[in-house]
């Protein structure tokens, strides 16, 4: 028996220290611009941190640090008041895994391989920990259970997507995207109404409509919805608006009215042009370059 503890407390400081190094080597490629993780669902869940990833990396961090240290402390003292304060980290860190599964699962649908890795770390530690005898981490796992029913019994079945139902014309745009920056100049110069929407706020919504660049516009008619992907693709559009229109209004008033004893059907194969659109859905599409967008999370300035 005291052998089997032993080696759960070496195992559960080797586990404890291997964490702790796994967060640091993401926290240290996050400074390069790179990342372990590669799924969506670590985008998506970056994006939604407050202050950013980093943060969430550094609580784990110092989560893995604090377990590997106190376990190496108590192994030279042996202090009850050390192995309730282990277990009391652990507990806490095993209900936060409860949240971020349940956020995985019931919130944006998605696997963030981080985030399933350290919940691999601390699922590891808690076995480790109840081998070597310490039952209170019992409580834990029952935390870890309860939030994520929790979750699954408060978040919606689906990802609310709130877009300004108003608007026709919708800009979805990044702060560090120098395309999106360029469009809006232009809008605002010609006094066109776009309702401007943050790309951070709707990445799962664009990304489930095949979307992962910008500048995007979204064309928000009561019958057509139609998005369109990049600088050059939304210049196009605009500068086809500006110019069917023109010719349409002196069309239309020179129209003229046939007079007649009843009322006019006009034939189904005669189009009047007055509420003629560009071509973009008869058309075939147009070539689009990636000089005129960019990455949903990129900077490109």
């Amino acid at each position: 028996m005291q052998n089997r503890k032993q080696i759960a407390e070496k195992l559960f400081l080797g586990a404890s220290s291997v964490a702790a190094v796994f967060v640091l080597t993401e926290i240290v490629m996050k400074f390069f611009g790179t990342s372990i993780c590669v799924t969506d669902g670590c985008k998506m869940t970056a994006q939604a941190a407050r202050f950013g990833d980093v943060s969430i990396f550094l609580i784990g961090f110092t989560t893995f640090c604090s377990i590997a240290a106190l376990t190496v402390w108590n192994r030279n003292i042996r202090k009850p008041e050390i192995e309730r304060l282990i277990n009391l980290i652990l507990i806490v860190a095993l209900a936060g895994e409860g949240f971020f599964m349940g956020y995985l699962a019931f919130r944006i649908h998605a696997v963030c391989l981080f985030c399933v890795t350290v919940f691999g770390f601390m699922m590891t530690l808690g076995i480790l920990r109840m081998l070597s005898g310490e039952r209170d981490v019992l409580a834990g796992f029952a935390a870890l259970a309860a939030v994520f029913i929790i979750q699954y019994l408060v978040l919606p079945a689906g990802i609310p997507v709130n877009l300004p139902a108003h608007e026709r014309l919708i800009l979805f745009y990044s702060k560090d995207c120098k395309h999106c920056a360029e469009i809006m100049q232009e809008l605002a110069e010609k006094k066109i109404a776009v309702a401007h929407v943050s790309v951070n706020e709707y990445t799962g919504f664009l990304k489930n409509m095949g979307i992962e660049h910008v500048p995007t516009l979204m064309v928000n008619d009561q019958y057509q919805k139609m998005f369109l992907t990049g600088e050059d693709a939304i210049k196009r559009y605009l500068s086809s608006c500006t110019q069917t229109k023109k010719p349409l209004t002196a069309t239309a008033q020179k129209i003229p009215i046939p007079k007649t004893d009843g009322p006019t059907v006009p034939d189904p194969g005669t189009s009047l042009g007055v509420f003629k659109e560009p071509n973009l859905l008869t058309s075939p599409g147009i070539p689009l370059s990636n000089n005129g967008m960019c990455k949903e999370d990129e900077i490109c300035k």
